[in-house]
């Protein structure tokens, strides 16, 4: 797998975006869980705390600063140059 480092910032923004959707799906979040718990020996705990009260909206600054660690934001501007 290519960009493995990538893999915990892009689980936490799905996690989180999760947590806050007003259609939480519980199975997203098990399968989340369970990804944090084998690949980095860890749970959602504090993760579901700092979600706790936030909407999508109140979030959103926090998940693209998470996203920062990655190459999403060259990737959206990559399918921003594409709809041109």
């Amino acid at each position: 797998m290519k960009n493995t480092k990538e893999a915990q910032p892009i689980l936490t923004a799905i996690f989180a975006l999760n947590q806050t959707s007003e259609h939480k799906d519980p199975m997203i979040a098990t399968i989340l869980d369970y990804a944090f718990r084998t690949f980095y020996g860890s749970n959602t705990n504090l993760l579901t705390l700092a979600c706790i009260g936030q909407t999508r909206d109140s979030i959103m600054p926090q998940i693209e600063q998470i996203l920062n660690n990655t190459g999403y934001k060259d990737y959206m501007n990559f399918k921003e140059a594409l709809r041109k």
